[in-house]
């Protein structure tokens, strides 16, 4: 991804610099003939006239060869930078005879180094630009007025330097402008990259999750074909030993089972569900009458408490949750406790409260639950509260946990009430 991205941008940065150095010859050209207008009309020395005139003619020229040049041959990174390189160097040998820094010529040196800036960043070539200006203005103050170069009579200079800023700002214009609009562009693309991406993800996930669903099922059936085989043998076995063993396998294929099982229930898509309105009290009672006889085994009472509240879901994925979470919180409890399930309702969610006072989940568990595999249990495998946050997120909530090491769990299942 990150190649890519630089490659984007050296896409683009190379095609505005070549627009730009296209243009310029153009900019310059008239720039050029104002300033010698200005320049055969002032009373300077006839030699600094021949050499200024001759420095601008010969950039000019130099600016249109280069400009046809990029018409048969690409412009790269390198190109970009010594043609700005060189450019400012022969518009500081332009400075040094139009007088030193009292030049009319001066404001054009800080157009290929603005441009560098914008084109390169923080790379290192922009280091290098703004280096080579700054040496060569501190050669010309050092070494400027030459003698044969004296600073340019008024009001010539004074019409020079308006003539060189426009030029100045009119490169500036289209090398800035045009690479603002190139890192723009960039965005652009990078969003519609970012997008498809995220709906390849999306299709490839949905893809896997629809064929592991189908596996899942497939493999299903024979596993249920082959605990009935065992059964039917283990009805017919007289050693105790091997009808012990033959039970062993009767509940590893029910474990296999419940594992599919479990797994089928998570991939359900949204798509599928089945959206009716829900009573949560109802629904909450309902759970506790299928955990009754398990918690009574475990010496677990469940209390139920509701407001009256109902939410537009899936009935059924929804019960599948809470009793996910209810069955992990019994098992959280193995010397016996209290379960309580309580509803709750704001403007925005309606919650499910699973609580049980058992031993508590430590901050580091408490920070990896809902990861496929974690589970306070031993030989969990997490897939109950990965069910759980699956609904959750399908009915527009999210499963929270609150918890602590002796202090019980909470699990907080909620979901959007919206459509409540």
């Amino acid at each position: 991804m990150s190649s890519s991205l630089e490659l984007l941008r050296t896409r683009q940065r190379l095609r505005v610099g070549a627009r730009f150095l296209r243009l310029r010859p153009r900019i310059v050209l008239l720039g050029a003939l104002a300033n010698a207008a200005c320049l055969l009309a002032s009373p300077a020395p006839a030699v600094q006239k021949l050499a200024l005139a001759s420095a601008l003619g010969t950039t000019v020229i130099a600016f249109f060869v280069e400009a046809m040049w990029l018409k048969r041959r690409a412009l790269t990174e390198r190109w970009l930078l010594w043609s700005l390189f060189l450019t400012l160097l022969v518009l500081s040998s332009g400075v040094l005879l139009g007088g030193g820094l009292a030049s009319p010529l001066l404001p054009l040196i800080f157009a290929p180094v603005v441009v560098g800036f914008a084109a390169f960043a923080r790379a290192a070539q922009s280091a290098l630009l703004l280096g080579v200006a700054v040496c060569a203005l501190l050669v010309i103050a050092a070494i400027a007025p030459l003698p044969t170069f004296p600073p340019l009579p008024s009001p010539a200079v004074l019409h020079m330097l308006l003539i060189s800023t426009l030029m100045s700002l009119a490169l500036l214009a289209v090398g800035v402008i045009g690479l603002v609009d190139a890192h723009a562009r960039i965005a652009d693309q990078l969003e519609r990259m970012r997008a498809d991406m995220l709906q390849e993800a999306e299709h490839r996930a949905l893809s896997v999750e629809h064929l592991g669903a189908q596996v899942a099922h497939e493999v299903k059936n024979p596993l249920t074909a082959a605990r009935g085989l065992v059964q039917l043998v283990q009805r017919k076995l007289e050693d105790a030993r091997d009808h012990e063993r033959m039970s062993v396998a009767v509940g590893e294929i029910d474990r296999s089972l419940e594992l599919l099982r479990g797994y089928l229930t998570f991939a359900k898509p949204l798509a599928d569900l089945e959206l009716s309105p829900v009573e949560i009290r109802a629904l909450l009672d309902d759970v506790a009458g299928v955990l009754e006889a398990r918690a009574h085994d475990q010496s677990v009472r469940i209390e139920v408490s509701s407001e009256a509240v109902s939410v537009l879901a899936d009935r059924r994925r929804v019960r599948d949750a809470v009793l996910n979470l209810a069955l992990n919180a019994i098992a959280a409890m193995p010397q016996g406790g209290k379960l309580e399930l309580r509803a709750t309702a704001s403007a925005a969610h309606v919650c499910i409260h699973v609580i049980d006072d058992g031993a508590g989940m430590s901050a580091e568990l408490l920070r990896e639950v809902g990861k496929p595999f974690v589970s306070a249990a031993e030989g969990g495998t997490g897939l109950g509260v990965l069910i759980a946050q699956a609904v959750a997120r399908q009915h527009g909530g999210a499963l929270r946990f609150e918890s602590a090491p002796g202090r019980g769990t909470t699990a907080i299942l909620e979901l959007s009430s919206t459509s409540r």
